[in-house]
């Protein structure tokens, strides 16, 4: 179910910033795909992710469907950025400890 950290009287679908939204559910429920959907319905995105081989993983499927040109990846241990990236994927997990 998604959460709006917004207002309701911020909420213009047409104002850049209107707000930030967390989906929350169990494992398997389709979260990650609905967030690069998301994503991808905009001229330009970002999306944070707790493990490293996820954002790989979103990554390739951002760059398959937009291209590799248009996409950069930013983990602990890998940075690919091209010239002018519209999306950024990045893994947001710390090293040493487990997840």
């Amino acid at each position: 179910m998604p959460i709006s950290f917004s207002s309701p009287t911020n909420r213009d679908s047409g104002a850049r910033g209107a707000g930030v939204t967390a989906v929350l559910g169990p494992t398997n429920t389709g979260k990650t795909h609905l967030a690069i959907e998301r994503m991808l319905g905009h001229s330009s995105g970002i999306i944070g992710l707790p493990l490293r081989l996820l954002a790989r993983e979103v990554y390739n499927k951002v760059a398959a469907r937009v291209g590799a040109e248009a996409v950069a990846l930013v983990t602990g241990e890998e940075k690919i950025k091209p010239p002018s990236p519209r999306y950024w994927v990045l893994g947001l997990h710390r090293r040493g400890h487990a997840a």
